[in-house]
């Protein structure tokens, strides 16, 4: 999450100053994505497979999700902005991002709210409801990356998740 608004700061000082030293710093800060948690990096593998770029990277992952949009956020504002080998980079490190994404969100989902993370997969314990407040940042961030992926996905998990501030609740067998 901390890299990502880092490197949104940073593309966006560097589109008002063109100082190539802010561009240059948030291209640096994409090497923590390519290195696991577990050597110092930013980056889990869910199931072994799925890049999620962690909050808090600890062992076992926690797989937090409005820190990991947070990241995408940084990640596609900063592959807007760089050019060459960087732009490449932060290119594929979201796209990667983007893919994880669209493959769990539904992980979140618990039929009334959102949960804060995957723990209760990862580590066992039991399942993390968000707080109506980071429902609300969870949705929010959906409706973020609408505008930059209109996947239907998002528009759906979107209308899902407003629901539930409505009262509104999945169905039951």
């Amino acid at each position: 999450m901390g890299q990502g608004q880092a490197m949104s700061v940073l593309a966006r000082a560097y589109t008002l100053t063109k100082d190539r030293t802010y561009l240059d710093a948030a291209v640096k800060a994409l090497k923590l994505f390519e290195v696991d948690s577990a050597q110092g990096g930013v980056r889990a593998r869910f199931m072994g497979k799925l890049d999620w770029y962690e909050e808090y990277p600890t062992i076992p992952s926690s797989f937090v999700l409005n820190g990991f949009i947070f990241s995408l956020l940084g990640l596609y504002d900063l592959k807007i902005v760089a050019d060459g080998d960087g732009h490449d980079l932060a290119e594929k490190i979201f796209n990667s991002g983007m893919t994880s994404l669209k493959t769990n969100i539904g992980m979140y989902d618990t039929g009334q709210g959102t949960l804060y993370d995957l723990r209760h997969i990862s580590a066992g314990l039991a399942p993390n409801r968000a707080r109506w407040d980071y429902h609300t940042t969870h949705i929010n961030q959906i409706l973020q990356l609408m505008v930059i992926d209109d996947s239907e996905i998002f528009k759906t998990v979107a209308h899902r998740w407003i629901g539930y501030l409505k009262g509104h609740r999945s169905r039951h067998n």
